[in-house]
């Protein structure tokens, strides 16, 4: 924030100074300049300006983060195709309305943030997660991003690595940013050549200890010689899976539009069953697969299909019940 300027006086100083000398009046110059500026910080502190704001670690909270991976690409994602109808009907996820009734629907289940997915610069997912951290902010709710370009046929070399890391940390200071011990946090997805100890070591070397990284977990992952601060699994076709103290991830269900049966029948009793087992893990990273990816079927966001009277749909009242 830039301090507001002093009027110009009606009679400005003279060139010549005083009988008391130059340094008198450097020093009456420097204690107005002084007063200016506390009064703006102090002025700009009580409008609440995001300026002054600063990131509130859920550390400070206390384990466990319970957390949602999020998508917000739509309505690019598969054409809006999938089998279920959002209540919000086949919504734009630029749509400021939008994002603020999922972070409300997100608080009432008893969530702490967002995993919102990430997919490079220039893409919708890099432009429309600004907008989903301002309001966050706005409700006093979290978010994270989940880097997937590790994911491509062809992966960010080293040095994209860097430059997109750095983008993104620079938009980490912003206060709705997840923060664990003083960091930023950041998930990373990873598959196939990336799913490997060699990516992991790429990943730590372009982070340059900035981030607090959580990986996507592969077979050997725990031998790897860089480990990363925490791991988690990604398979919302299984409905529970753990990885020791570090994450508990549970799935609603799994059915994809092009697919002709579910791999994960939705079923709320063993999904209210499988939150129980999550809490009861102690496991410091709570996560659900996934609040809104609809194309996949794993949606917990409410659906004309899953409706209650509350509005909150049975899923996000399932969450409530056990996670408060």
């Amino acid at each position: 924030m830039v301090a507001p300027q002093p009027r110009r006086a009606a009679n400005p100083v003279p060139r010549r100074f005083s009988h008391s000398g130059p340094r008198r009046f450097i020093q009456m110059a420097l204690s107005a300049i002084l007063v200016v500026v506390l009064a703006g910080v102090l002025l700009g502190a009580d409008r609440g300006e995001p300026g002054l704001e600063r990131p509130t670690p859920l550390a400070d909270i206390g384990w466990p983060v319970r957390a949602a991976f999020y998508y917000p690409w739509y309505p690019e994602s598969e054409h809006w195709a999938t089998r279920y109808q959002p209540s919000l009907g086949k919504y734009d996820s630029s749509n400021p309305h939008i994002l603020a009734t999922h972070v409300a629907q997100a608080r009432y289940a008893g969530l702490d943030a967002f995993i919102s997915s990430y997919w490079g610069p220039s893409t919708p997912t890099a432009h429309r997660l600004p907008l989903l951290l301002d309001t966050a902010a706005q409700q006093d709710f979290h978010v994270a991003a989940y880097y997937e370009p590790e994911s491509l046929p062809t992966p960010p070399s080293s040095s994209e690595l860097g430059q997109h890391f750095d983008s993104l940390y620079q938009l980490a200071a912003h206060p709705a940013w997840l923060r664990v011990a003083g960091k930023p946090v950041l998930f990373i997805y990873n598959i196939e050549q990336e799913a490997s100890c060699r990516a992991v070591s790429r990943l730590m070397a372009a982070n340059k200890g900035r981030f607090y990284l959580n990986v996507k977990v592969f077979d050997g992952y725990r031998d790897c010689p860089n480990q990363p601060d925490s791991w988690h699994q990604y398979v919302p076709a299984d409905r529970y899976d753990q990885q020791g103290s570090d994450s508990a991830t549970v799935s609603p269900g799994f059915f994809k539009f092009d697919e002709p049966v579910p791999r994960l029948a939705r079923d709320l009793e063993r999904f209210q069953t499988d939150l129980r087992r999550q809490v009861a893990s102690g496991a410091r990273w709570q996560l659900v697969t996934s609040f809104n990816e609809w194309g996949e079927g794993t949606a917990v966001e409410p659906s004309l299909q899953w409706q209650t009277s509350s509005g909150y749909g049975s899923y996000l009242e399932a969450m409530r019940s056990v996670y408060s």
